[in-house]
């Protein structure tokens, strides 16, 4: 791929690959439509995080239509997430960086829009979207559109674009503590970050199977909101409580109105996204509901497993010192 000169490309276009390899279908159609992007005339770039081996397996099929780097040591947390931020700050030959998943589609329009908010913010989020919509993506829009209605901020946005020369300004960035917190991160350092909820990105939709294995991480990304995850946590609860005392009709009628409020929140959420996410979805967020009342208990169960292999770990390492210790004491 030839290499374009700061001052041709617009903005540095940036994918993460950091999850398991890609199949060779999904891989040819991330390089066709990395290759619209430099055919555009924008500095392409991915950021891959994997193995040497399936690393120069991709290098086969990406070095045509990217600049195509391996992650060090060195832009890696220590959990192993990748930062992106940092990675991405130092490969860009533009001032305007955009961060995206390999599932993430930007039309033309949509990455004009993200550059000329990047002339007057630090960082911008747009909203992003499944696309097609499959039933599990339904559900996603659901959750898309009941937040959209509550808070301005997009989501667990996967994109979002920044301005390196805002960000060299941050001494220290905010801990990382997973791909999905990139821009909370932003703002937690310092950055001005704008909700660019007009602007619109698909994303192609996971598998189901890919869908149920994110949702714990999702709901656990939300523990940093007490408020809501004390919300998802008591529903279930509730709904037995007033079953056991109150009956099966009180049961039903306080389901009945969590299913109405998450609708019409869902059909005020909708205002300026109906040309993107079509109404069905907005019947979905009764289901979205049930799912995070089960998902924030998985995630919540998930959490306190791995403290406590963790604490066995570290206490099973005390003893083996103390053992070593008292063996030189003989």
């Amino acid at each position: 791929m030839n290499k374009r000169k700061p001052d041709v490309a617009r903005c540095t276009y940036v994918v993460l690959l950091d999850g398991p390899p890609c199949m060779e279908e999904g891989l040819r159609d991330l390089a066709a439509y990395l290759s619209e992007l430099s055919a555009r005339g924008h500095d392409v770039v991915v950021i891959d995080g994997s193995g040497t081996e399936t690393f120069e397996d991709r290098r086969r099929v990406l070095r045509w239509v990217s600049r195509h780097f391996h992650v060090g040591p060195e832009s890696r947390s220590n959990s192993g997430a990748i930062d992106v931020v940092r990675a991405a700050a130092a490969v860009a030959v533009c001032d305007a960086i955009i961060v995206a998943d390999s599932d993430v589609r930007y039309s033309a329009e949509a990455i004009n829009e993200v550059c000329n908010l990047l002339e007057v913010h630090e960082v911008v989020e747009p909203q992003d979207y499944p696309d097609p919509l499959s039933w599990w993506g339904g559900v996603e829009a659901a959750r898309i559109l009941v937040h959209r209605a509550i808070e301005p901020q997009p989501d667990h946005g996967l994109t979002f674009g920044f301005r390196r020369s805002a960000v060299a300004t941050i001494r220290a960035l905010a801990p990382l503590r997973g791909k999905r917190d990139q821009p909370r991160r932003l703002a937690a350092s310092g950055a001005e970050v704008f909700p660019a909820t007009s602007v619109f990105v698909s994303r192609k939709p996971a598998s189901l199977a890919e869908w149920v294995s994110s949702l714990p991480e999702i709901a656990k990304s939300d523990f940093e909101h007490p408020l809501r995850s004390a919300f998802f946590l008591s529903l279930l609860p509730l709904f037995i409580i007033l079953t056991a005392f109150g009956g099966a009709q009180l049961a039903v009628g306080y389901a009945s109105l969590l299913a109405l409020i998450s609708v019409v929140l869902a059909l005020r959420g909708r205002v300026g996204a109906s040309a993107f996410i079509p109404l069905r979805a907005c019947f979905l967020a009764p289901l979205w509901i049930v799912e995070r009342a089960v998902s924030v208990y998985w995630a919540f169960g998930l959490l306190l497993r791995r403290d406590q292999t963790a604490g066995a770990t570290s206490s099973s390492g005390e003893a083996e010192t103390g053992r070593r210790a008292a063996g030189r004491g003989r």
